[in-house]
């Protein structure tokens, strides 16, 4: 008998517990010595049945508590403060699943057996529970916002507003981003174009003006450490060899100036010098000169009269101290030159949309005259084509849709013939995607084009020069054949993808990516912004391809998110992160490497970043010397919890399920009553990356006929952990052959929170194979 005093509280859950089990033989069959207190109640949940149990609490000598009740997803939380208000440590608790896994199941034969394993294994566990604590770490109250375009504008003001220091990373020059390039935006209420820098404009003057944003133009993220709530950023300025402060923006440089370049505010579509100011309400105001092409002829020095120029200016380094990070890096029109068959770049008068929507902007080349640009003339008839780069799955494509296209193309030819009497337009479609109210824009845009506007359902297979006409080839899926259509122009509507410096972004900052390279959501819909960094957040087309007011709606989004995590001050983190003892540590470094979450580093020893720790105890089984532990999951506990799942000598199927994603699968299968066999026996760990040899050998030697892996980790923090997952279990089966234990009693699976009915097929199927075994065996030796 150990020190513990146990209480063991049973629910009847109204029947949904006490109808399928047989409370009263279940309490008959808990003899062990240090439970002192049994007791049942119809609902452990009610306030009347936690004033019980308090009540119970307070006249008994009890200081651990076990919950015999539903799944501990439902009310652990709840339990807990229970425990607490009367003075229990709560991780002195445990909660025991006899509603979900084990009442709950279809058709269960003996389900009071498979409860009395159940609760034995979590008196177990409250018998190896030690008295933690909450980790409490200080919250800077600042924030990083990494981007300056429409997404990061609005995070930024959102913050500011609410009185938080922002700093506001921008690349470029100037903040704006891609919507200061488009022109016009549609607007679904009004069935209109409206000028995007009269939308943006004002935006962008009260950013400037706000003093709680301090705005850091030219500069990027060049690392980051510390944790949510603290991190240390890493910030590369520069050069700026004009100082912001002394430029009164005369623009006397950019007329003294020599150089001549591309102008790439303009789709390099016109020119501008080395000095130039990005565009006349580029925000900061000032000129700035482009360092590649500089040939530092001395002359924009010797006709600034403020003397804000100085060339010989190299690149600052700063540290920034934040609570949270917005990654609002936006996207770029994907380049079409590889699709060969449309005559990018090898016909001048083959362009994409936003190379359109340069040339129809009132501050654009043109000065917002349509115009063909290899002839300066008005074309008469303009071709445009869908999904260049999009709903692609060829390398070099991206394989989801785009979904502003459609919209853009629409825009464009609703303006073009509003504006341009006499121009015909053929959109070239593969299916026309207006979600929403922008149907309404559609269908607007259909009446009124009706002779002007033609849609073709088809792919165009090649756009060739024919004399002084291009000539787009369609097939018209809808009946028409194929079609020859003569034109001026034609327009690209190419997919929207990352920026082209979205590695850097990712090594900077250490976030995860989508296959397709855009910042990856930690749960897209239960943690939405939230991306596989605690305290870093997304929004815009940095997480994916989307309109000017979704980015807006998310930009808010996450703005909140930032605000409700330094408004705290103080954020508690519970104690299910490693542990690394410094007198045991050889300093080896590997734990780092192998940290999928980046939450090992090394300072003045190696530390754990308890905010940032998944908890999954990967590190555990290959430190050298022991030196690291997960304190909710000791080696301790894990034998325990298999002794009590063994307790009643039935040759059980164990099946260790990582507590986010197959155990909360396991609970679906109860709640949708479904069945799996009545001698498995559920295991909750962090993840099967916790496991060693020694925890499944021990499972053997007490008895297991066999033990089920279930981990569904992969499918959220990426292919990286599932490929640690898939390693873990090799290794594992390595170990039991070496022990002469065959490696098929031993099964994994990759869980999905919604495919619970394959985790009981796979149990079902597993659990079929090991009783074949496990009686073979079995006859074989008592023959």
């Amino acid at each position: 008998m150990s020190d513990a005093k146990i209480g063991v509280f049973i629910c009847q859950c109204g029947g949904n517990i006490s109808g399928e089990i047989d409370i009263g033989h279940l309490k008959n069959a808990i003899s062990d010595d240090d439970v002192i207190l049994m007791e049942e109640n119809p609902y452990i949940c009610s306030v009347e049945g936690q004033n019980k149990i308090k009540g119970s609490i307070e006249s008994s000598n009890v200081d651990r508590i076990v919950i015999a009740a539903c799944s501990p997803n439902m009310h652990e939380k709840e339990f807990r403060r229970c425990a607490e208000s009367v003075g229990i440590n709560p991780y002195l608790l445990e909660v025991a699943n006899i509603r979900e896994q084990c009442a709950w199941v279809d058709k269960d034969p003996d389900p009071t057996s498979r409860a009395i394993d159940i609760v034995n294994s979590a008196i177990n566990g409250a018998k190896q529970a030690v008295h933690h604590e909450k980790t409490s770490l200080s919250v800077v109250k600042s924030a990083l916002v990494v981007g300056g375009g429409i997404s990061g504008i609005t995070a930024s003001l959102s913050l500011a507003r609410q009185n938080i220091k922002v700093y506001l990373v921008e690349k470029t020059p100037s903040i704006g981003g891609n919507m200061v390039k488009v022109g016009k935006v549609f607007s679904a209420d009004t069935l209109s174009e409206e000028c995007a820098m009269c939308s943006l404009g004002p935006l962008m003057g009260e950013v400037a003006e706000n003093p709680n944003i301090e705005i850091l133009s030219q500069s990027q993220v060049t690392g980051v450490a510390g944790h949510a709530g603290n991190f240390t950023v890493d910030i590369l300025t520069g050069p700026k060899f004009v100082d912001e402060e002394k430029c009164n923006a005369c623009g006397k440089c950019s007329s003294a100036c020599n150089v001549v370049t591309g102008d790439d505010w303009n789709a390099s579509l016109s020119t501008r010098k080395a000095a130039y100011k990005p565009f006349s309400q580029a925000v900061p105001l000032s000129y700035t000169i482009e360092g590649d092409v500089c040939v530092k002829c001395g002359t924009c020095v010797e006709s600034c009269p403020a003397g804000a120029i100085d060339l010989d200016r190299q690149a600052t380094e700063t540290t920034l101290n934040v609570g949270a990070v917005i990654i609002a890096t936006g996207h770029q029109e994907l380049n079409p030159e590889n699709k060969e068959e449309f005559g990018y770049k090898k016909y001048q008068d083959v362009i994409t949309q936003m190379e359109l929507a340069r040339i129809l902007a009132v501050n654009g080349p043109t000065s917002g005259k349509l115009v063909v640009p290899s002839t300066g003339k008005k074309p008469r008839r303009i071709v445009m084509i869908q999904c260049v780069g999009s709903r692609d799955r060829k390398e070099g494509s991206i394989p989801h849709c785009s979904t502003i296209c459609c919209m853009v193309a629409l825009k464009h030819a609703n303006y073009i013939i509003d504006h341009y009497k006499g121009v015909e337009i053929y959109i070239c479609y593969t299916d026309m995607r207006t979600p929403g109210t922008y149907e309404n824009y559609y269908f607007e845009t259909q009446k009124k084009g009706e002779k002007t506007i033609k849609f073709i359902r088809g792919k165009v297979a090649e756009v060739k020069k024919d004399k002084d006409k291009f000539v787009a080839r369609v097939e018209d899926t809808l009946g028409g054949g194929i079609l020859d259509i003569e034109n001026d122009m034609v327009v690209l509507s190419c997919a929207v993808e990352p920026p082209e410096d979205i590695l850097d972004i990712e090594n900077a900052l250490g976030v995860s990516l989508t296959p397709e390279m855009f910042v990856k959501e930690k749960n897209s819909k239960m943690e939405p912004t939230q991306t596989t960094v605690s305290g870093m957040f997304v929004c815009g087309t940095a997480k994916e391809a989307m309109d000017v007011t979704a980015s807006i709606n998310m930009s808010r989004s996450a703005a909140s998110q930032v605000a409700e995590l330094i408004s705290q001050g103080n954020i508690e983190i519970e104690p299910d992160f490693a542990v690394v003892d410094h007198y045991r540590c050889l300093m080896c470094e590997e734990c780092i490497d192998l940290c999928h979450s980046g939450a090992v580093y090394l300072g003045e020893t190696i530390q754990v970043d308890p905010v940032a720790c998944s908890g999954c105890g990967g590190c555990i089984s290959k430190c050298q010397n022991n030196a690291i532990s997960l304190p909710l999951s000791s080696d301790e506990d894990i034998f325990a919890r298999i002794d009590g799942c063994l307790s009643t000598g039935t040759p059980a199927v164990i099946a260790f399920l990582d507590k986010e994603i197959a155990y909360t699968a396991a609970d679906s299968m109860g709640k949708n009553r479904l069945n799996y066999p009545s001698e498995v026996r559920i295991i909750k760990v962090p993840s099967i990356l916790r496991l060693e040899p020694k925890h499944i050998l021990h499972a053997f030697k007490m008895g297991a006929a066999g033990i089920f892996l279930g981990d569904g980790t992969g499918n959220v923090a990426g292919s990286h952990v599932s490929e640690k997952l898939m390693l873990k279990v090799e290794e594992l089966k390595d170990e039991l052959e070496k022990a002469g234990i065959g490696p098929e009693r031993i099964y994994f699976y990759e869980a999905y929170l919604p495919h619970y009915k394959g985790l009981a097929s796979k149990l079902k199927e597993f659990s079929s194979l090991v009783n074949r075994t496990y009686n073979k065996n079995k006859k074989h030796k008592d023959n």
